[in-house]
């Protein structure tokens, strides 16, 4: 057996512990917290902990280190048919860059959650510790995943776990890298919270099985957004649907709401809207409205999404509920 090895060695750096007032703050978020662990692992941890698997179980591999944006991408598909196995260490973004190079391929992904982000790892059940998700290059079970396949004017992307298209989109765009590496896990609810009383909201259409119009449009693959905040429900990434959240009354009662959201850790306990299930949209707006998926910007709307059925296969614990 031939594994791959894609890493970030970028991933992971938060500059800041977080504050006490903000553990208080956010105590709620209990799979938050767990995830900030006291002493932080090292890209050379992770290398070394892969090795040893590997060795231990003849398994021959070769390890790549990402150097520039979507250089996961061009590593993976050039991995895709080469190897059994293609591991990435590194948060949602790196993940979703190998996934993209993966698709169509051969290989088996195996995630070692390790960044700023780590949505697919906590829907997929994946450890965020080391040395347990390193065992599923041996012990874990192969499972076959939907994927979304997203495409604007400027750019196509598949995504594991969701699309939006206005205010989620906005915020990443404000959001540096500094940011991200000086607070981590706390960069997006810390500036939600301020960008929500300042993005200038607009209506959103939606062409699906029938026509929606929002000021806030959530396209999911995954139960998790942006963390263990859930939104979707019904959503189930074998079920060969994406689930549409499509939030229609802007009122100060609803922006409220989605500030205690933040702090709740369930969006879709304060959100008013529509939910649909649909294996294609077509989303349009008169405003010029970012897309992103899996916190990835890739231009601006209109954008058409479908559902790439049982698209990737990735390694699970064997006593993952999604098994």
């Amino acid at each position: 057996m031939k594994a791959k090895l894609i890493i970030n060695p970028t991933a992971g750096k938060t500059k800041r512990k977080m504050p006490p007032i903000l553990k208080w703050t956010f105590k709620k978020l209990k799979k938050r917290l767990e995830q900030i662990p006291e002493q932080k692992t090292t890209a050379k941890d992770i290398v070394n902990e892969v090795k040893k698997k590997c060795y231990e179980n003849d398994i021959k591999l070769d390890i790549s280190f990402t150097k520039y944006p979507k250089h996961a991408m061009k590593l993976a598909k050039n991995a895709g048919n080469k190897y059994d196995l293609v591991i990435v260490a590194g948060g949602d973004g790196t993940v979703n860059e190998v996934i993209n190079g993966l698709f169509g391929s051969k290989a088996t992904l195996v995630i070692i959650p390790f960044g700023s982000t780590n949505v697919l790892a906590l829907e997929l059940g994946i450890p965020f510790n080391v040395k347990r998700a390193c065992d599923l290059i041996v012990n874990g079970k192969r499972i076959n995943i939907d994927l979304g396949h997203a495409k604007t004017n400027q750019e196509e992307r598949y995504f594991s776990m969701m699309l939006s298209v206005g205010f989620d989109a906005s915020l990443i765009n404000q959001i540096d890298s500094k940011f991200k590496k000086r607070w981590g896990k706390l960069a997006y609810p810390l500036a939600g919270i301020k960008h929500i009383f300042k993005y200038k909201w607009s209506n959103i259409h939606v062409k699906h099985k029938v026509h929606s119009i929002g000021y806030f449009v959530i396209i999911s693959n995954s139960k998790c957004y942006g963390g263990e905040y859930q939104i979707a429900d019904k959503a189930n990434m074998k079920d060969g649907l994406l689930d549409l959240i499509v939030i229609n009354r802007k009122k100060w009662l609803d922006i409220v709401g989605i500030v205690f959201s933040l702090l709740s850790g369930k969006l879709n306990t304060f959100l008013s809207g529509e939910y649909h299930q649909t294996e294609e949209a077509h989303i349009y707006s008169r405003k010029r409205m970012l897309v992103e998926v899996d916190g990835e910007l890739i231009g601006t709307a209109p954008v058409k999404v479908k559902i790439a059925h049982k698209a990737l296969k990735v390694m699970v614990k064997k006593s993952s509920a999604i098994v």
